[in-house]
């Protein structure tokens, strides 16, 4: 499929080579008001209604874009911009979905998508160069590039041009352990401290019968999400991809201590100790082990996780799902690999190279850059989803009770991917206590792994950083499942041969070479 849609693409861009244009003919001020649109009022961009499409596609299929979501039906109100859907509905797949409508030739007015895969098709002029439309065009969005940190650095692609607006996240907390507390009660043991503990409580679970019921059916460590293993080395002091080491870029399974980690995660599958459908069970695996009062523990977002204590305390007897502390690794330090980078999601919203009118398409993104737009995708539409309380949104009562607030508010286009600045004070409103508390703790003793800065490539070293970076990802997520799984015995060194065959070397230079240039600036 990836080589055919590059084919055909290929095909695309020489059909429609140079039509990109990053130049536009009118002026705009803050208010929007341009010599080819006088009278425009509010946040207008027509005086006449718009039809714009739109390529929206995400999560797999749990969020497509819908032309009867409420929050995009007050923009066009607002705007006078009424978006329509382009994406299939019935895909459930993102990558393929994006790649199908690149392979089509057929780019809408505006494609949301990965950072990477904007960027990419960008160059080759399948969207539109959008230096000068938000120079001209676009004062919220042209402010946040100016003032942010590292945003202008982190959406310029290589050859100088910013080809997407993105989506900024909010707040630092992203992920964190979770435990039975009931259980641990019931066993008589502590929430664990160090990874050894972490080991002996999981043992616990599988043998002491935590549920009551009279059989070793639990399951001590589960996720819904089959990569997070990776997230589980830093238990042996590991990475899994690139990290900060003081001033030097390293790349985690290229370190000695990604084999002992691999070696030990591999030894608790065997033991029965991790999900033995943990590469196969899929988004439901809390939903089902929870509430089949058989999942013990997890790595997984606070707001979400934190939830189940709501959603099961009428179906788990005495259910309690608690945070705790990231375990002293094999170092003795506490870790958690992941924090909320306000660019982590890498996404946003592109341009198509063929839309008809591009100053109206940038001055529509602009309106989610103002205070307006933000808070129409960060709390929905006023006496829908939220009213005003001394001038703060506050979410109904029949958003606030439902048991997974963030699907709820996507059903109104809510919290969408799309290209806005995210508020945190959003999710606070519908945290419980136990997700509120692990955010604190994580926040105020910062357990948080350093960041990486955004880079800043050339042309020649993103097209090799990309190529090497998929060859990587390929190989590292395939060894892991082979050695979790115990489908081949664990050879480290060769593992290292083969990444060092596959370029890491170079990958870990070239991006030691962009963070010293960040560095001298």
């Amino acid at each position: 499929m990836k080589k055919i849609t590059i084919i055909i693409f290929s095909i695309f861009l020489v059909i429609v080579g140079g039509c990109s244009n990053n130049s536009t003919s009118s002026e705009a001020d803050v208010n929007n008001n341009s010599e080819s649109e006088k009278g425009l009022t509010g946040y207008q961009v027509s005086k006449e209604p718009v039809d714009m499409k739109i390529h929206l596609h995400h999560f797999d299929g749990q969020v497509i874009f819908n032309d009867d979501w409420t929050t995009f039906k007050k923009a066009a109100e607002l705007t006078n911009v009424s978006l329509k859907g382009v994406a299939p509905k019935t895909s459930t797949d993102s990558q393929e979905a994006f790649n199908l409508m690149i392979a089509s030739g057929e780019i809408p007015d505006f494609v949301q998508g990965t950072k990477a895969d904007l960027m990419k098709y960008g160059k080759e002029g399948a969207f539109l160069p959008l230096n000068d439309l938000i120079e001209e065009h676009a004062p919220n969005i042209k402010k946040y590039l100016d003032e942010k940190e590292g945003l202008a650095e982190y959406a310029t692609a290589s050859d100088g041009n910013l080809y997407f607006v993105p989506f900024i996240a909010d707040g630092e907390a992203q992920k964190g352990w979770f435990v039975r507390q009931d259980w641990l009660d019931k066993l008589g043991l502590k929430a664990p401290q160090t990874t050894d503990e972490l080991y002996e409580v999981l043992k616990a679970f599988k043998e002491r019968d935590p549920n009551g019921n009279g059989k070793q059916d639990e399951i001590p460590y589960f996720s819904r999400i089959s990569e997070s293993l990776g997230e589980l080395t830093i238990l042996w002091g590991a990475r899994n991809d690139l990290f900060l080491d003081g001033d030097k870029i390293k790349y985690g399974p290229y370190e000695d201590k990604y084999g002992t980690a691999l070696s030990e995660l591999a030894k608790w599958y065997e033991e029965k100790l991790i999900d033995p459908e943990i590469f196969t069970r899929g988004a439901k695996a809390r939903d089902i082990l929870l509430g089949n009062n058989q999942g013990g523990i997890t790595h997984d977002w606070f707001g979400s996780t934190a939830g189940y204590n709501n959603l099961l305390k009428d179906q788990v007897d005495g259910f309690k799902f608690e945070t705790f502390a990231p375990p002293g690794n094999s170092e003795g330090e506490k870790i958690e690999p992941t924090v909320r980078d306000p660019y982590g999601d890498k996404a946003g919203v592109a341009i198509g190279y063929s839309t008809k009118d591009p100053v109206k398409a940038i001055k529509y993104l602009d309106f989610f850059y103002s205070e307006e737009g933000r808070r129409l995708m960060n709390y929905g539409v006023e006496g829908e989803t939220y009213d005003l309380v001394d001038g703060k949104p506050v979410f109904k009562e029949e958003i606030l009770s439902s048991p997974d607030v963030p699907t709820k508010l996507h059903e109104y286009g809510v919290q969408t991917l799309f290209s806005y600045h995210q508020d945190f004070e959003y999710e606070k409103q519908w945290l419980n206590p136990i997700a509120l508390k692990g955010i604190e703790e994580y926040s105020a003793k910062n357990y948080f792994a350093e960041p990486l800065p955004p880079f800043s490539f050339s042309e020649e070293e993103e097209k090799k950083i990309t190529e090497i970076a998929a060859d990587l990802k390929t190989y590292r997520d395939e060894m892991m499942q082979k050695w979790v799984l115990g489908a081949e015995k664990i050879d480290y060194k060769e593992f290292k041969n083969q990444l060092k065959n596959l370029g890491v070397e170079e990958y870990i230079d070239l991006h030691q070479k962009a963070y010293d240039r960040s560095v001298k600036k």
